[in-house]
C-alpha cells in the first residue's frame, strides 16, 4: 500500500494546509491515525485491499455537530470554493450506498438489480456519488452525475487522491478564490493550471471526467 499512503501524504499536506488558511469546515477533515484501528464497515459492504488500508489506516474526521441529511458524519474535502466532497465515516458507510445498491424505505433494503454489487459509494459531490470499484485491482474509482452511467476518474485510489492533491495546491495558491465572484464560472487561471497536471496523472479522457465531475466546465 506504500503507493496509496504516498498519494495520501501529498493529499494530507496540502488539505491541512488549505484548511489552516482558508478552511470552512473545522474538524471535518481526513487524518492518518498512529495505529491501525477496526473501521467498522457493515459487513455487507465489499472493500478492497486499498479500500480497508484506507479505513483502518485514516480517520474521518466530522466535527462535533455536522450530520448530512441521512444522518451521516462525514469528513468535508474543500476544493477552494469551488466543490466540497464529503465523505462519510465508515460506520456510516452503510447509509451512503441508500438509493444506489439498496432500495427502500427501511430494513430490510432491496438490492438494487442495475447496482453492480462490487461499486461501494465512498463520497458525493452534490448528491452525486464517488464510487470504488471494490472487485478491480488498485480500486479504480468512478463518478455519476445525475444518474448517469458510471464514468472512469482515475485507475486507482491512489491516482485519484493524488488528482486531490494538486487541485487543492492549486485552490491554495489562490487564496481559495477558485469561482468568479460575478459570473460564478471557474476561473481560467484554475483550470489552465490543473488540467495539464490532471492530464499527465491521469491521462486526457479521466481528466476530463474529473473536470466535468466536480463541475469546473
Amino acid at each position: 500500500m506504500d503507493v496509496l499512503d504516498q498519494a495520501m501524504a501529498s493529499f494530507l499536506k496540502w488539505q491541512d494546509q488549505y484548511n489552516e488558511a482558508y478552511g470552512l469546515f473545522k474538524e471535518q477533515d481526513i487524518r492518518p491515525l498512529a495505529e491501525f484501528c477496526d473501521p467498522g464497515v457493515d459487513g455487507r459492504i465489499p472493500l478492497s485491499p486499498e479500500l480497508q488500508h484506507f479505513y483502518t489506516r485514516y480517520e474521518i474526521r466530522s466535527g462535533a455537530d455536522h450530520k448530512t441529511s441521512l444522518g451521516m458524519k462525514s469528513a468535508a474535502v474543500e476544493i477552494g470554493d469551488a466543490a466540497v466532497l464529503f465523505f462519510p465515516k465508515p460506520e456510516h458507510l452503510f447509509r451512503q450506498q441508500l438509493g444506489y445498491r439498496w432500495l427502500g424505505t427501511g430494513e430490510p433494503y432491496q438490492a438494487s438489480p442495475s447496482w453492480p454489487p462490487e461499486h461501494v459509494v465512498i463520497a458525493n459531490y452534490n448528491d452525486d456519488p464517488l464510487i470504488v470499484d471494490t472487485a478491480s485491482p488498485a480500486s479504480p474509482v468512478y463518478g455519476r452525475i445525475d444518474g448517469s452511467e458510471a464514468f472512469l476518474l482515475a485507475d486507482s485510489l491512489a491516482d485519484f487522491f493524488s488528482a486531490l492533491a494538486l487541485l487543492i495546491e492549486a485552490a491554495f495558491a489562490m487564496e481559495g478564490n477558485v469561482t468568479n465572484e460575478e459570473t460564478f464560472e471557474i476561473e481560467a487561471a484554475f483550470v489552465e493550471e490543473v488540467r495539464p497536471k490532471l492530464v499527465q496523472l491521469l491521462g486526457k479522457d479521466k481528466a476530463e471526467n474529473v473536470m466535468k465531475y466536480l463541475s469546473f466546465y
